[in-house]
């Protein structure tokens, strides 16, 4: 009789611990899942990051572009300038 009373009680406790067991499993399973979400949401953060950037850079790219465009503006009238400058000098040879 001790026998089966010993062997009751350590089913017993063994189902206890398999229990304990499944709790902690539980536990982690919840934060594995609650983990999954907060992965999503950053990934869509990250897409929003990203188009941010690429804004950003187009802008960069914008302004840069911007002393270029009147250094090229300041060229184009200094050489319209000096071409007229010759054609009058050269009329003025000319009709002298």
């Amino acid at each position: 009789m001790e026998d089966t009373a010993m062997i009751a009680q350590q089913a017993l406790d063994k189902a206890l611990s398999a229990h304990g067991r499944i709790d902690t499993l539980e536990r982690d399973v919840i934060d594995l899942r609650a983990l999954t979400v907060a992965v999503g949401k950053m990934g869509e953060r990250l897409d929003g990051v990203k188009t941010d950037i690429e804004e950003i850079k187009t802008d960069v790219k914008a302004i840069t572009d911007k002393p270029r465009k009147l250094q090229d503006k300041l060229i184009a009238a200094a050489l319209t300038a000096l071409a007229a400058g010759l054609v009058g000098a050269v009329l003025a040879l000319i009709l002298k």
